[in-house]
């Protein structure tokens, strides 16, 4: 009995032409999305700056940028969980509770709650106290000479007149940053207390985080754009931080609880370092965004 065999049929993805007729119609379907992207940015201004967005970025070296700021972050957390652990530790005595659960309170949640309400246990919290305050002093002003350098690049300001770290300067961006904490703190509070008004805390804390980081941003570089021009990237930057704040408490930090097992603190550091890049990648984002805005209002100013 004869058989038939059967031959690929050319065209097919089983054969080189084949293949090669798959990523030539997918270089086609890409340039036809570019070209009809193109045809969008010059009807439409909020898709023109998307792309101008990206533009800066790009040019600015925005990843490297976030990654450098992101390093920075890492090291302010350090003595602020020295601060952390005498307080916890101090707050929890005086109260009678565990540590774990002053931090939940105080708005410490996830991962980095179990951590510090961990460290918190330990008997030398003043001895942690009296070492942690002058070195979270210190590298909150390396973070801020970061903060400054960062929105000099992406704002294009080389002024010979850019804010200096000074210690007022780096007392008042610490003042600032702890606030942050106490918003998450009334905010984790009021969760707690009820599920319906804490849903809508969780919408109206945007507020108060675009409120801390305009106070921040109005101390950095910023050339001569009002604080009106820097309302938008403050607005971008609190709703950023209440979404990785969601997406930290409720994925990366479970996740990163459940798999502490398999790899140990080395998981526990990578999951607070993304956490961390992606939040100086909404900082930068918010800056790009405030410039490319402000130039593109200069542009269409009328000139006299």
């Amino acid at each position: 009995m004869e058989t038939e065999e059967t031959q690929p049929e050319v065209g097919t993805t089983d054969t080189p032409a084949g293949t090669q007729q798959r990523l030539a119609a997918l270089q086609a379907r890409g340039h036809q999305l570019a070209e009809r992207a193109q045809a969008e940015r010059a009807r439409h201004d909020s898709i023109d700056v998307l792309f101008e967005m990206a533009d800066r970025d790009g040019e600015a070296g925005g990843g490297i940028i976030a990654g450098a700021l992101s390093y920075r972050m890492f090291l302010w957390l350090l003595p602020l969980t020295l601060v952390s652990v005498a307080g916890l530790g101090v707050a929890a005595d005086a109260a009678a509770q565990s540590p774990e659960e002053a931090a939940r309170r105080l708005g410490v949640t996830g991962l980095v709650s179990n951590s510090v309400a961990t460290a918190a246990e330990g008997p030398a919290r003043w001895y942690a106290l009296l070492v942690g305050v002058p070195i979270l002093v210190w590298v909150t002003r390396s973070l801020l000479r970061a903060l400054i350098v960062t929105h000099r690049l992406l704002w294009g300001d080389v002024r010979s007149a850019a804010p200096k770290p000074t210690l007022s300067a780096t007392l008042r961006l610490l003042a600032l940053l702890l606030g942050f904490s106490v918003v998450s703190g009334i905010a984790s509070a009021v969760r707690a207390w009820s599920a319906a008004p804490g849903a809508l805390v969780t919408l109206l804390t945007v507020v108060p985080y675009a409120a801390l980081w305009l106070l921040i941003t109005l101390r950095l570089p910023h050339r001569d754009a009002d604080w009106k021009a820097l309302v938008p990237g403050a607005l971008v930057f609190g709703a950023g931080v209440e979404v990785l704040h969601l997406v930290g408490a409720y994925i990366l930090a479970p996740y990163a609880i459940t798999k502490q097992g398999t790899y140990g603190a080395l998981g526990a550091a990578a999951a607070l370092l993304l956490g961390l890049f992606l939040l100086s990648r909404i900082a930068v984002a918010g800056a790009v965004l405030n410039v490319t805005l402000w130039e593109r209002r200069g542009a269409r100013a009328p000139h006299g």
